[in-house]
């Protein structure tokens, strides 16, 4: 049903959203950079190219600005793992293009915040929040990958849960790229740790 002219945003509208998001990008930068409470909103502002009474024109505070910062690049990954679910490949190619989607996010949004401090309390809170989203995805990748005979039976949900558990912790281990975190979680949990069988090794 086509929309009516009345009811299309405006230019001035469109201008907003688009200021909006250009500033949401630039806190997440800053944020994920400096931690919660060494970032001030002068350099939020000044990396968004506006000035500090434009920011409180949209945010009324610091944490507020925080929250719909967080919320913002979770709704960037959730788009980006729906993507990445309809694409073609196998059940290990679609787990790790999925964890490769979730390491980033997590990594910069956890990675250097204070463990002391307000921000993590809230970014802790909000991810526990929306984390069910993001396990929905794995889980429907889990049990497609059941259904097709590609991975033995076990509870989805709970593989989920502890495969963002070892994406968490992954994290910090510096030396590893992203792409390598997600390669170790996704082989882990597929082949764990146990030794091969000689019947396996002996397979030419």
């Amino acid at each position: 049903m086509d929309v009516r002219a009345d009811e299309r945003p405006s230019a001035a509208e469109r201008w907003r959203d688009i200021r909006r998001n250009n500033l949401l990008d630039a806190a997440s930068r800053i944020f994920a950079r400096q931690g919660y409470e060494a970032a001030s909103v002068e350099e939020i502002a000044f990396e968004a190219g506006i000035g500090k009474p434009t920011v409180y024109r949209y945010f009324p505070s610091k944490e507020a600005l925080f929250e719909a910062a967080f919320g913002h690049a979770l709704d960037d990954l959730e788009s980006r793992l729906d993507t990445a679910m309809v694409l073609p490949g196998g059940f290990e190619q679609r787990l790790v293009r999925l964890v490769t989607e979730i390491v980033p996010t997590i990594r910069t949004h956890f990675g250097s915040i204070s463990p002391m401090g307000e921000g993590e309390t809230s970014k802790r809170r909000l991810f526990r929040q929306r984390r069910g989203q993001v396990e929905a995805r794995l889980k429907a990748a889990i049990e497609a990958g059941q259904a097709r005979g590609e991975a033995r039976p076990f509870e989805a949900g709970l593989a989920a849960k502890l495969m963002i558990g070892m994406v968490r912790s992954g994290v910090t281990a510096d030396h590893l790229s992203d792409a390598q975190i997600a390669q170790a979680v996704v082989g882990l949990a597929l082949r764990g740790l146990g030794a091969p069988s000689p019947a396996a090794e002996a397979v030419p």
